[in-house]
């Protein structure tokens, strides 16, 4: 840029111009040539200062522009180096995360296809227990109520006695004989197997525990508990003491579920009914008799077919105050 300044240096005379190219020699001589009268004396150094400057602010400007333009190349050329070192070192970055990615996108797809298959085989054994848990279910129903008829049969000829006090002997064969035979008025002594108390703990001070009683001919246990039936409320030695057959505990929740409805039908003119072993309630109302294994759906039928809906709350109310008494 200096070199290009040089030659605009000024001489110092008035009639004087920077030594420049051809086309500004052209322009002094065409001004040269130009009438005097249209121009002043002091006009000529003016135009000429005026002329050096333009020539000077363009130059400069082509300088400052070439040289703006060439900081920015160089400046650009760096960051457009520097940037393109980042975006392929984020690509490689990319590629190596986009294989690690696919990498364990196929490994999951390899799991996800064995739980498939896995689960397909877990499914098949889920049936396949599912069918043998209800075929199981079934079995030890089954069994169940074989045991339980069984035990009912092997109790058919016991007998359990409530309300004897615990004294010593009292639970022996023949205490538990001669009870029988003078609580029922037997006319003769009831052969008996063995007898004993029940397995419960003895409470002090709390009720006695019911005897259990083996007889030994069937007949005599239906004969002692018909008239233990018929004869109650019975007593022995100033003690109120119950006879009642010996069954099993299922047995006795399932028959005890339908006290309720034999409360209600207790005394009822033309209603019969009865509890058959193991727990079913036969009812006969009007010649139409009617089995039932549901206390729900008795009680159903007791309030729509047998007592009528004025009469109904006085016994249900009796029932809530003496829970306990007896039918």
């Amino acid at each position: 840029m200096a070199t290009n300044l040089r030659k605009f240096q000024y001489t110092g005379a008035a009639n004087t111009r920077p030594n420049t190219a051809g086309s500004h020699t052209a322009t002094n001589t065409a001004a040269r040539a130009s009438p005097p009268q249209l121009r002043s004396a002091n006009a000529k150094p003016e135009m000429d200062a005026k002329s050096l400057k333009s020539e000077i602010l363009l130059s400069l400007k082509t300088e400052i522009s070439a040289v703006i333009k060439s900081e920015m190349k160089n400046t650009l050329a760096d960051d457009f180096d520097f940037l393109k070192n980042e975006l392929q070192a984020l690509k490689a970055e990319v590629k190596n995360n986009t294989a690690a990615i696919h990498s364990e996108i196929d490994q999951v797809k390899t799991t996800v296809r064995d739980m498939e298959t896995g689960l397909s085989a877990w499914s098949d054994e889920v049936v396949t227990l599912r069918n043998t848990v209800n075929s199981l279910k079934t079995e030890v129903a089954e069994l169940r109520d074989k045991c339980e008829d069984m035990e009912g049969r092997a109790r058919r000829c016991n007998i359990r006695i409530l309300g004897v006090p615990e004294t010593p002997g009292s639970n022996s064969t023949t205490s538990v004989s001669k009870l029988l035979r003078e609580a029922l008025q037997l006319d003769k002594d009831v052969l008996i197997d063995r007898s004993h108390r029940s397995l419960a703990p003895r409470k002090p001070g709390g009720k006695p525990r019911a005897i259990v009683a083996k007889l030994h001919y069937y007949q005599d246990c239906v004969e002692v508990l018909n008239r233990a039936r018929t004869r109650a409320p019975l007593r022995y030695d100033g003690e109120s003491i119950a006879i009642l057959p010996d069954y099993t505990t299922r047995v006795a929740k399932a028959r005890a579920a339908f006290t309720e409805v034999r409360k209600l039908l207790h005394n009822r003119q033309n209603v019969r009914f009865g509890i058959l072993f193991p727990a079913r309630l036969r009812v006969t109302h009007n010649g139409e008799e009617k089995e039932f294994t549901d206390a729900e759906k008795a009680m159903t039928y007791v309030r729509n077919h047998i007592i009528p809906a004025e009469e109904f709350v006085f016994p249900t109310i009796l029932t809530v105050l003496h829970p306990f008494s007896s039918v």
